[in-house]
């Protein structure tokens, strides 16, 4: 059972362990004698729903002299020129997630041995645990009632201090209140908080409308323990509304608490702990020989060290910690998107900064989808309800402003949102297009719309329930696709040079962007397919308009991926991202094999060091190639000390294995699971097994990953060969033949939902055939 254990009590937040339900979120120091939780509420956003429109929107006459001229001078050939245009077509930016406040929780006459403190998180379970010479701790969420609870081995007086960067209600300091003898901050949050890249702006501002919030903490004395009781609560009232006030915010968590602390707490744990393990237990991947490492006893920060410092490298050293990585993204996944909450931010559930990076918001050219890489494949397919819920709000919320902006039908957003629904272009007319122009996220979070459906999650009826949303998402894509191009097109925060030398980013169309009108046009025509919608004026028009496109990107003259319009020279040869490949991940394209050498030489010439999410997508893209060495390398890179390495765009991990960015963003965390899934199995084009294993993952096991179009699958491997694979179908719409891979064989095969179908490495035809 994977446990993170760590040994003193934190010093700082990057120390500390998570906790959550997807709700509320907690980062514990682990102190025993004294408890130091940092909290957060999924809800705890700056802002309003008039946020957006405070800058003032353009008329849509406006916005469509404003477009042309852009379009004009990317056809005149001088793409610098038509920045201008497209700044004035910016409002201001996306609200930022923020802390709720901190709680400190004393043990009287307990001596606080920090030094002392050995604390463990089991990932499993959920359960946090620390002991100092005096007193134990047991933590955890009760996601039933979204309650932190904190059980003290001691019938010492415990005392709680409630402290928060907020206001109170007054617009002062907040302060605590006793409320029928729990501790209680009523808090207001700001109005605005402009994100760290725009430095002339104040940090946070207070004079407009905004949520209101409570926190509140409750002690239980025993006669031989104590247990103290956290809960959270806001006015968010669902996606882009306000609700009540901060007494009813309190009225709402005083009433989980009362739920709480009538139950005993060890039915409580247990509960709890049950409902945890239902979820994370479905899959588990050992890596290395059987229990090499006793993750019981063994501190987490002596044994990376150790690892580290081996000359053979980390994961020959010590395998298993590719596993434990594994499963902490699972955890923090489970902990940080539940549904009926919201999606996990750039930093999950937890944010200790009033002006968080980059707002700590959802970021859609990348990192608000890789959160969810490893959510399907790895059977937490729940997981992603809120993210399909806020893309189903934000296509309605979005709709008017597209048709403004561009006068296209359908809907579309851009570079961020949040959970008030921002759909427009960022920068305050000073914005770079490079990052502030992308008209396809919306087509992005599309595409994510029908993937429960294609791994077997999903009914008819679930597919159904997007399909509005999916056809709008369709619909902007065609009126977006002109004339074989998406002029203006960006390739995201990338730029390349005029041949003056100049530095552009805009261009007829990208690679990118056709992929993914290629991507949510190819998902609705299936959609379509399967709901008996194929006579819909969008499912037609896109199944005609698919023809049109090119199947696959171009390659240059030195045999790289074409990232723009043409072959282009970059600004940066080794920028960290690497639009131009998603047609091959996340994307499904089948590249043949001229594309995919260009694919293997783009990520040569990128350079595999970069942002922790940077070196994800690249290891995922690597899988997909079917390059062992390279998937190694870059888990290598990924396992690395952050604070040992240099530079803006340097990953790695934390003491408490939060990734770097740097700073500490999720989305690194959270893809791992899926870029590691994607090396044992993958399943876009056939069952393929262990298509990209490295050798020093040589010897392992892994249970429960998802196949599509809904197989179960477990695989056994030594010495990098395959020992066994079981495969079932979770459905009858997946039972059939399928067609499975391994290595350069392949055979075809039934699968049904009876009982297991069995393979091993003789089971394949010894011949070697073509992929």
């Amino acid at each position: 059972m994977s446990s993170i254990i760590l040994s003193g009590t934190a010093d700082r937040w990057l120390e500390c362990l998570p906790l959550g339900d997807g709700r509320i979120g907690v980062m514990t120091n682990g102190g025993a004698a004294q408890t130091l939780m940092h909290v957060n509420d999924h809800a705890a956003w700056s802002g309003s729903p008039e946020s957006e429109a405070v800058s003032g929107l353009l008329r849509a006459d406006e916005c469509s002299r404003l477009l042309a001229q852009a379009r004009a001078s990317i056809e005149a050939g001088d793409p610098v020129a038509a920045e201008g245009p497209l700044r004035a077509m910016q409002t201001s930016y996306a609200q930022s997630y923020l802390p709720l406040g901190d709680v400190l929780i004393t043990v009287e006459g307990a001596a606080d041995c920090p030094e002392s403190v050995r604390r463990s998180l089991d990932l499993r379970s959920g359960i946090h645990r620390s002991r100092d010479e005096e007193v134990e701790t047991t933590t955890f969420v009760d996601s039933e009632n979204s309650v932190v609870v904190h059980v003290i081995s001691s019938a010492r007086p415990v005392h709680t201090t409630l402290t928060s960067p907020l206001r109170g209600l007054d617009g002062a300091p907040a302060r605590t209140e006793r409320r029928g003898g729990d501790d209680v901050l009523l808090l207001r949050l700001p109005s605005d908080v402009a994100p760290g890249h725009e430095p002339d702006l104040p940090a946070a501002q207070w004079n407009g409308r905004a949520l209101e919030a409570a926190l509140v903490a409750r002690v239980l004395r025993g006669a031989e323990r104590t247990v103290v009781l956290v809960a959270t609560a806001t006015t968010f009232g669902g996606h882009a509304t306000i609700v009540g006030t901060a007494a009813d915010a309190l009225t709402d968590a005083t009433r989980r608490l009362d739920a709480v602390a009538a139950h005993d707490v060890d039915a409580v744990r247990r509960a709890a702990s049950t409902r945890m393990q239902e979820l994370l237990s479905s899959v588990a991947l050992r890596l290395g020989a059987p229990d090499p490492v006793d993750e019981a006893t063994v501190d987490t920060s002596a044994r990376l060290a150790r690892a580290r410092a081996d000359d053979r490298g980390v994961l020959a050293s010590d395998p298993g910690l590719v596993s434990l990585l594994f499963d902490y993204g699972r955890y923090l996944l489970v902990c940080s998107s539940r549904p009926g909450g919201l999606p996990s931010t750039l930093q999950g559930l937890w944010n200790a900064e009033m002006r968080p990076p980059w707002g700590s918001a959802y970021t859609l050219n990348i990192n608000t989808q890789m959160n969810y890489w490893g959510a399907q494949v790895t059977d937490l397919s729940s997981r992603m309800t809120p993210l399909t819920d806020l893309t189903i709000d934000l296509a309605e919320a979005a709709a008017p402003h597209t048709r403004r902006l561009y006068d296209a039908p359908g809907w579309t957003v851009h570079h961020n949102t949040d959970l008030w629904l921002y759909s427009t272009t960022p920068g305050r007319g000073a914005g770079d297009p490079r990052w502030s122009f992308w008209p396809l996220g919306g087509a992005w979070l599309a595409t994510l719309l029908t993937e429960s459906w294609d791994f077997g999650a999903a009914s008819v009826d679930d597919l159904d329930r997007v399909w509005p949303t999916l056809r709008g998402a369709a619909e902007f894509a065609l009126a977006w696709h002109h004339d074989d191009g998406t002029s203006p097109a960006t390739s995201p925060e990338n730029a390349f040079l005029t041949d003056d030398g100049r530095s552009a980013s805009l261009a007829r169309t990208s690679t990118m962007d056709l992929a993914l009108v290629r991507s949510v046009l190819t998902r609705t025509v299936r959609a379509a397919h399967v709901l008996g919608r194929q006579d819909d004026d969008i499912a037609r028009a896109s199944a005609a308009r698919l023809v049109d496109l090119p199947d696959q990107p171009s390659v240059t003259e030195d045999g790289t991926i074409v990232e723009w319009d043409a072959a282009r020279p970059e600004e940066d040869p080794h920028h960290r991202h690497v639009s131009a490949l998603f047609g091959l991940f996340p994307g499904e394209e089948r590249w043949d094999a001229r594309r995919r050498a260009a694919a293997a030489a783009t990520l040569e010439r990128r350079g595999d060091d970069s942002s922790g999410w940077s070196l994800v997508w690249k290891l995922a893209l690597w899988t997909r190639l079917g390059r062992p060495e390279r998937v190694g390398a870059l888990m290598e890179l990924a396992l690395r000390d952050a604070e040992e390495v240099t530079g803006p765009w340097a990953g790695g991990l934390y003491p408490n294995l939060f990734a770097a960015h740097p700073p500490f963003q999720i989305d690194a965390n959270l893809g791992f699971v899926g870029a590691v899934s994607e090396a044992l199995l993958q399943s876009h084009d056939g069952i393929r097994l262990l298509p990209a294993l490295p050798e020093e993952l040589a010897d392992g096991s892994v249970t429960g990953l998802i196949a599509r179009p809904g197989i179960v699958v477990d695989i056994e491997w030594l010495n990098g060969r395959l020992v066994n694979a079981r495969l079932r179908a979770r459905h009858e719409r997946a039972a059939g033949s399928h067609t499975v891979h391994w290595g350069d064989r392949r055979l075809t095969v039934r699968i049904d939902t009876t009982h297991d179908t069995v393979l091993d490495a003789l089971s394949f035809p010894t011949e070697e055939v073509s992929p």
